[in-house]
Formats: structure tokens, C-alpha cells, sequence
């Protein structure tokens, strides 16, 4: 009987050392080593929350002189988000106001025009209509941009724009 509650070889002159004294060591040493994995922990935490230096360094004081008790109170006292978390939702916000702007340009931009001569449909940027060969757009005579037809001061330049006479009246001179 005596064979079956026997520990390996190997194990049963370590377990023969094991006494309180040797309990009491292991616990301080491994106190000690959680104590600095987590002063290091709170250092690596607080430098990726915040830019402050004097606050980083409060942080990890505080953590050398209280001991593992002190990170229940980081935990509370730290900033909820990291920069970076800070940083991609900013993005994610201004992302999400492009992409309104760009969808109001869009169908802005893809809104139906419609010729004043021949109803047929046409791109904004036309300056002649396609199928009836309208003028569309008439150019400025003092800052020679386009502008569209019919209006009567140049929005670039405030020029009184002269009212063209239409084909059918030089057409009629001619005759």
C-alpha cells in the first residue's frame, strides 16, 4: 500500500522540502512579480489613453506606492477610450459626413436635365444640345466664362449680359 500513495521520484524530494517557510518566499516573490506586471501594465495602458505626461506618471506612482490595490481605482479613474479608439471613431464620424456629401453630390449630379428646345435629356455640363443643337449655355463677354443662357448679369463678373438675337431673325435679314 505504501507504493500506491508514493509520488515520482523526481517530485517527492521537491515535495519533502516544501514547508511554510518556503510557502511565505514563494508568495512574496510571486506578489512581487505580479506587482511589477501590473506597474508595467498600467505604464503601456495609460501612454495608449493619454497624451498627458504628468498624468501618465501620476498613474504609475500611484500604482509603485499602493501596491495592486491601486488598479482597482486606475480602472475607474482611467479614460474610457484608448487615442487610437478616439482617433477611428473621429474618422468613422467624418467618414459618415463625406459620404453624405458625396451622396447629395451624386444625385445632385445625376438629376435629370431636360433641353428647353426638344425635351430630350441632357448631361449639366452641356453646352449645345445634342439632338436639336439648342444653345445651352452663352459665354460672358467681359469675363468669357460659361453661363447659362437667358441670364442677365454674369455671376462671376457682374456684367449686364446684351440679349442675343436669335437664328430666325438673321435668318429673316437675310432673306
Amino acid at each position: 500500500m505504501a507504493n500506491e500513495w508514493s509520488l515520482h521520484p523526481y517530485i517527492e524530494p521537491i515535495w519533502a522540502n516544501i514547508n511554510l517557510e518556503f510557502m511565505i518566499k514563494f508568495s512574496v516573490i510571486y506578489f512581487f512579480v505580479v506587482w511589477v506586471a501590473l506597474i508595467i501594465w498600467v505604464a503601456k495602458d495609460i501612454s495608449y489613453r493619454s497624451h498627458s505626461r504628468v498624468f501618465q506618471i501620476f498613474c504609475v506612482l500611484l500604482m509603485i506606492l499602493f501596491t495592486p490595490l491601486w488598479v482597482l481605482l486606475y480602472i475607474l479613474i482611467r479614460p474610457r477610450k484608448s487615442m487610437y479608439d478616439k482617433c477611428s471613431d473621429e474618422i468613422e464620424w467624418n467618414l459618415g459626413i463625406l459620404n453624405e456629401i458625396v451622396q447629395d453630390h451624386i444625385e445632385t449630379t445625376t438629376a435629370d436635365y431636360i433641353c428647353p428646345s426638344c425635351d430630350e435629356e441632357i448631361q449639366p455640363d452641356f453646352i449645345i444640345c445634342p439632338s436639336c443643337k439648342a444653345s445651352l449655355k452663352d459665354t460672358c463677354h467681359e469675363c468669357h466664362k460659361l453661363i447659362r443662357e437667358g441670364w442677365k448679369v454674369c455671376p462671376y463678373c457682374e456684367t449686364k449680359q446684351k440679349k442675343k438675337k436669335k437664328n430666325k431673325d438673321k435668318k429673316k435679314k437675310n432673306d
